[in-house]
């Protein structure tokens, strides 16, 4: 690849050996280089293809220290949460860190306890992978971030699991779950343990569950034998009277149907968040 022209210290449009043009960011890529200079390609973290795209050319407008931080903090959580973001998750973060910049400069800060605890509980990885994140802020830009914006950035890294999923559906998705915990909660009259492996995977089934019913309410064509959703209500009847009311809730809040397949694995996840200690 050889330059075209710099937009900053850390971005530039190249070009390859078949003519294409690419914008590319890394830390000190585009430093000194004039046009026609090769690139170091061990500097590239990120490419995109130079396109009409809106979003590319907002990039283009940031600070160079936005896009210095936001390659940090891409690179740290992909080694910390094992992912890998995609052009369009690197944009969206890139985007957010420089509105909350602006925020945090003007001392606006948004800021929801509850929200914050639930988050803590339900993504521990991801939330722990944001306060990385904020020290990265910190030591990059010398500003603290509040830390409302704990909540804003494990949503997004929550979101780096699944391509298709929207920010709108993590967060819409992120409370569903959580009124869902509590209705077990509330029918076992206990807290549940949010450091247990059955509470993991319980949160990951639940996660998985309503992203597919968010995107469409068709059932699977997979169906289990029928006589095993009574046998399940006839071993677990506690269960299924809280499955019942899960199932009351998702009808009453988004018409949704939950299918025999649905409450037989709810049935199983509430025994074993409620039964066993692991």
């Amino acid at each position: 690849m050889k330059f075209v022209k710099n937009y900053n210290n850390n971005a530039a449009l190249v070009v390859d050996d078949e003519n294409v043009e690419w914008m590319i960011v890394g830390k000190g890529i585009g430093f000194g280089k004039k046009p026609g200079d090769l690139v170091d390609a061990s500097k590239i973290t990120q490419k995109f293809k130079s396109v009409n795209n809106d979003e590319i050319d907002t990039l283009k407008e940031y600070d160079e220290g936005i896009i210095n931080v936001t390659t940090d903090i891409v690179q740290d959580v992909e080694a910390f949460l094992k992912v890998k973001f995609n052009d369009y998750q690197y944009l969206i973060l890139a985007d957010h860190i420089n509105f909350a910049y602006k925020r945090a400069k003007e001392h606006i800060e948004f800021t929801d306890r509850a929200v914050s605890w639930e988050v803590k509980k339900l993504f521990p990885k991801e939330y722990q992978a944001s306060v990385r994140a904020l020290e990265i802020i910190r030591e990059d830009l010398g500003v603290v971030f509040p830390k409302g914006e704990l909540v804003f950035l494990t949503y997004h890294f929550v979101n780096l699991e699944n391509e298709k999923e929207t920010l709108q559906d993590t967060i819409q998705v992120s409370k569903m779950i959580a009124d869902i915990i509590n209705i077990i909660q509330i029918s076992y009259h206990t807290t549940l343990d949010d450091e247990s492996f059955n509470y993991s995977r319980l949160v990951s089934h639940l996660r998985y569950f309503l992203i597919r019913k968010l995107k469409s309410n068709k059932t699977s064509t997979e169906q289990l034998d029928p006589s095993l959703l009574k046998l399940m209500i006839m071993k677990y009847p506690d269960e299924n009277a809280t499955v019942q009311k899960i199932s009351t809730f998702l009808r009453n809040t988004k018409g949704w149907a939950l299918s025999q397949n649905d409450q037989v694995y709810l049935i199983l996840h509430v025994w074993r968040v409620t039964h066993r200690n692991n």
